[in-house]
């Protein structure tokens, strides 16, 4: 258990651009605010670029996933009406053309129509309450507060006044410029280890956080502060023989990096962003050298009142449904999608 909650605090930090305050900007508080929005309208935009040698791929499926995917673009519009209802509708971009999609998701039921199908694909959701969403919420916070607040801040990172547009109208507030490159991570990693190990209440509060979590999802174990933290100790003790061989990894090259703009409004809510993340060096022998994405992302109406939209159905498939129900549902002339699907068909 101690392990398995070591690999989700390492995943964390990959995501968190830093904690301490910066002239007078809190960024512990704008990572802590993400958990703690209620409903808002968001849209966001990614594209990827692949580097591949294709006399170097030899798996001929994998080859055309490659080429398929290869200068895509994603595109996303999210109505978040509260924690458990909300619709997503946006568009697939390929090469080979435009693949629209609508989601629908609250407390009984998840919907999604793909590709304008003659019927969508119902999944059945178990029913919550109003008194779990908060619960939810506030699990979330009491595990990601000592971990935020543990984490050490980039060596490259800023923060400026600045007031910018976000969906017609002007949200002032404070722009914040990071860059993580993948050669100074085990620093960044041991720097956050050794500050989680000096603080016992925030390991009491991730190990008190976790057993709560256990034993509302039914498990029957639980661990003291004292065993999480020998476990932290021990995988710190493991970076630190392995850095040597760690910074000789082509994956932990400067090559390989992180790099975000991200606009906050006065009470620290993440606003607007732009991000890049670049690996330039994959070490496998798929063929695959590199991937490049960039995702851009407004968010607005944040914990006010947005109604999420619901896709209307007379008939549906079931999540059980078989390829060849699901394709006939699709237009056979004008679907990118059918195309796509039937072209990988043996």
């Amino acid at each position: 258990m101690v392990k398995k909650l070591i690999l989700a605090l390492l995943t964390s930090i990959l995501f968190l651009t830093g904690c301490q305050s910066i002239k007078g900007v809190n960024l512990n508080q704008m990572v802590l605010n993400s958990s703690r929005i209620k409903s808002a309208e968001s849209k966001m935009t990614a594209s990827w670029h692949l580097t591949y040698n294709k006399a170097q791929v030899k798996d001929k499926d994998l080859l055309k996933v490659l080429d398929l995917l290869n200068h895509a673009q994603l595109t996303v519009q999210t109505k978040m009406q509260n924690i458990n209802t909300l619709s997503l509708e946006g568009n697939v971009i390929l090469q080979k053309g435009k693949i629209p999609f609508r989601l629908y998701a609250d407390q009984k039921e998840m919907v999604l129509l793909i590709d304008n199908a003659t019927k969508p694909i119902r999944i059945p959701m178990d029913n919550g309450t109003s008194q779990n969403e908060k619960w939810v919420q506030d699990l979330q916070t009491k595990i990601c507060e000592p971990i935020v607040k543990n984490l050490p801040n980039p060596k490259h990172i800023s923060v400026q006044t600045k007031s910018e547009k976000v969906q017609g109208g002007t949200v002032a507030g404070y722009k914040v410029h990071a860059e993580i490159y993948a050669n100074e991570a085990p620093e960044f990693l041991l720097a956050f280890l050794n500050n989680l190990l000096k603080n016992e209440k925030a390991i009491t509060q991730i190990v008190n956080a976790v057993n709560e979590l256990n034993k509302a999802t039914g498990g029957d174990s639980s661990m003291t502060a004292a065993e999480f933290k020998a476990g932290l100790q021990e995988f710190k003790m493991q970076v630190t023989q392995n850095l040597p061989e760690l910074k000789k990894s082509k994956l932990l090259s400067a090559k390989n990096y992180f790099k975000t703009d991200i606009l906050l409004d006065r009470n620290f809510f993440e606003r607007k962003s732009s991000s890049d993340l670049n690996i330039a060096s994959i070490e496998d022998d798929s063929g695959l050298k590199g991937i490049r994405l960039h995702v851009e992302n407004e968010t607005w109406n944040i914990n006010k009142p947005v109604t999420a939209k619901k896709i209307k159905y007379s008939s549906y498939l079931t999540e059980n449904a078989t390829r060849e129900e699901f394709l006939a549902t699709l237009d056979k002339k004008r679907s990118v999608l059918y195309k796509i699907l039937t072209s990988f068909t043996n």
